[in-house]
């Protein structure tokens, strides 16, 4: 009695792991979109699958006794053969059409003749038995002329038919065995809902290899990856479990101890396996080889591969390692090195778990230089049969390079990015891998040309601030040598004169002040400021007139209706007015009149230059006015006085506008906060 409860069991826990195993079968097909005969029918023979292997795991039937049994297992043999029949015969795509096909419907309506004279008892127990293993023959024979039709294919349907054929053939053992001695045999029986259980893998990578159904069932590769380790580490606790009762059942007295010892054992090993990054990438690839279409899972790739890219910082040192870092991670590999083709030489620019380029490697690059000198061909060393490798002459066995990827810019190639891994862990150059890699390389390319074009525009942007600081200097070094020559012809006429010699000591100290200024700042390498003054604005403008504007006509005239007090630089402030004041004398006849105008309001100092001189036109004041370098005055000028005002004014959160009518005269209105 106890034997036969345990069969029962046992019994129930296959079918019940069937239903699971079918039923999760069915929901993966629901995913998929294409809508065809073979879909269809599959579908509908996992959902009969599955109704039948609950039917014997959740209630008490008799095998093909029972009204339930006998419709079951006459549906699920019509499905399959409905099934092979529309394998052999893949050009159909409508189930509408292909239920109409005669052999279809005549079949169909043989298989319900059949089963409702099995369930109203017209015929025997043996003979309905002997029925059923003459149908099983005939799927065999469908399964063995699927398998010689596909003929090139064969590979594609090699799991299916395994599969379907391993069912088949233990059903026919099962009927056979029932035919001869009038009744099921129980062990068989309890077996017959693992032998469906273990055959559901098999199905899964039919539907994904035959292209003609154009069946895409997706599985997410960490799904699969964590599932394979689940089931492993389940089959493989359960043979452990049964190690250990054995060794119980017959270790005598030393018993206990050894299945302690050969259990902690036996769990150190799984974790130890389970825990292994290297197992867990062999078994990726392993899964990704034979379970999946392609090899990369595209979707989830990208999206890994621009988050590492925004990661990147092109400021810091090790970009070059961060990129050649994601190169890798992108195809799974762990060594590589990017090399930099610089006119004649080769670079590295970084390395990843690998030494130096050896001479071999240099040899090998430079004959890749020539022989792909205008191609983006990427070479894979491990490849003998690949012309580049047969044109080396040398032996290449033991080189740390698997894969070549050259990067390539508008002005040729750029530079290489080798890589290599474990040899079980390569993968084969083909036409998927070079795609992918194509893709890979112009988003990591991007990134290292904008690299080095940052580095270009930071050099690019020091030497522009040099210069231009440089024009600054210019300017202030043509305003002292006109005081110096001021000074000069002054002497001729006042060199006796006391008042004169002070005044003499005190410009040419000015001057050393401002020279020792411009000195700084083309050691600095910009243009220093003082901050700390403060200033009467009335008076720094009075001095101006009197010492630096008296030299040209007309002669400025000062009208101060309110005095401002500004802390700014007064040197700079000086410069400025001088180059506008100087601008409006060199616009203005002698006879004209040139005047400033000083007030202020609660929050800025105003001060106007108006002139009568030629003006200037609207559209001159838009576009050349203020841009640098761009004089009316010839060689006389260096074009930057203006540019130079408006600076200052913007510097200090003020303004400079300009308002002027050809041949009536200009204003220039400069405001400064008060401070």
């Amino acid at each position: 009695m106890t034997d036969f409860w345990s069969q029962l069991a046992l019994d129930r826990i296959g079918f019940g792991l069937a239903t699971a195993g079918y039923l999760f079968f069915f929901a993966l097909l629901l995913t998929v979109k294409v809508r065809n005969v073979p879909r269809s029918l599959l579908m509908a023979f996992s959902l009969a699958t599955a109704c039948w292997a609950f039917s014997y795991a959740a209630f008490s039937i008799i095998p093909y006794q029972s009204l339930v049994s006998i419709w079951l297992e006459n549906i699920r043999l019509l499905l399959i053969m409905l099934f092979l029949y529309a394998a052999l015969h893949i050009s159909q795509n409508s189930l509408t059409s292909f239920l109409r096909r005669k052999a279809v419907w005549l079949s169909g309506l043989a298989m319900l003749v059949w089963t409702l004279t099995a369930q109203y008892g017209l015929i025997s127990l043996n003979s309905q038995v002997s029925g059923q293993l003459l149908l099983t023959i005939f799927v065999l024979a469908l399964l063995e002329a699927l398998y010689r039709k596909a003929g090139e294919a064969r590979w594609q349907f090699k799991p299916l038919i395994f599969a379907l054929s391993i069912c088949v053939l233990f059903d026919f053992v099962l009927l056979a065995e029932a035919t001869l001695f009038q009744r099921i045999d129980n062990e068989l029986w309890a077996t017959r809902g693992f032998i469906h259980v273990l055959m559901i893998p098999l199905l899964v990578i039919s539907v994904r290899r035959i292209k003609a159904w154009n069946i895409r069932v997706y599985i997410s590769r960490d799904i699969v990856l964590q599932s394979s380790l689940v089931l492993g580490a389940g089959v493989y606790l359960c043979l452990l479990a049964l190690a250990g009762f054995y060794i119980r059942l017959s270790g005598g007295t030393w018993s206990q101890l050894l299945q302690a010892v050969f259990v902690v054992l036996g769990f150190a090993i799984l974790a130890a396996l389970v825990l292994s990054e290297a197992i867990r990438r062999r078994l990726k690839v392993f899964i990704e080889k034979n379970f999946f279409e392609n090899t990369f899972d595209y979707r989830v790739k990208w999206l890994e591969l621009t988050h590492r890219l925004r990661q990147i910082d092109v400021n810091k040192d090790d970009v070059h390692q961060q990129c050649l870092m994601t190169w890798l991670q992108a195809v799974g590999y762990t060594r590589g090195a990017l090399i930099r083709v610089n006119q004649q030489h080769l670079h590295v620019l970084a390395l990843s778990n690998r030494e130096a380029l050896t001479p071999h490697e240099h040899a090998i690059l430079e004959h890749y230089r020539t022989e792909f000198p205008d191609s983006n061909w990427m070479i894979d060393l491990k490849q003998p049969n690949d012309p580049f490798v047969q044109s080396l002459s040398f032996s290449i066995k033991n080189i740390n390079t698997q894969l070549i990827i050259p990067i390539r810019s508008k002005e040729g190639l750029w530079g290489l990015c080798l890589m290599n891994a474990e040899s079980n862990l390569q993968l084969k150059l083909n036409w998927e891998l070079r795609d992918y890699l194509i893709a890979v390389t112009e988003q990591i390319a991007s990134y290292l040309f904008l690299l080095e074009a940052s580095h270009k525009l930071m050099e690019n942007a020091q030497f522009a601030a040099f210069n231009r600081m440089s024009a600054f200097v210019v300017h202030d070094l043509k305003n002292i040598k006109a005081q110096l020559d001021l000074l000069l012809k002054n002497a001729e006429k006042h060199r006796d004169n006391p008042e004169f010699i002070a005044d003499a000591f005190d410009t040419m100290a000015a001057t050393q002040s401002r020279m020792h200024k411009m000195l700084a700042q083309l050691m600095n390498k910009e243009r220093t400021e003082d901050q700390g003054s403060r200033i009467n604005v009335a008076a720094v403008i009075q001095q101006l007139i009197n010492e630096r504007c008296k030299g040209q006509l007309p002669l400025p005239e000062l009208m101060v209706e309110h005095d401002s007090r500004l802390s700014l630089d007064k040197e700079r402030f000086s410069n400025v007015l001088f180059h506008l004041i100087d601008n409006a004398q060199y616009a203005t006849q002698s006879d004209g009149q040139v005047q400033l105008h000083l007030s202020h309001d609660d929050s800025f100092m105003i001060l106007k230059i108006q002139d009568t001189g030629c003006g200037m036109s609207q559209d001159f004041i838009e576009h050349r006015l203020f841009k640098p370098f761009d004089s009316t005055k010839g060689n006389a000028g260096m074009g930057i006085g203006a540019y130079d005002a408006l600076l200052f004014a913007q510097q200090l959160g003020g303004q400079l506008q300009v308002e002027s009518q050809a041949g009536v005269g200009t204003t220039f209105t400069m405001q400064l906060p008060l401070n």
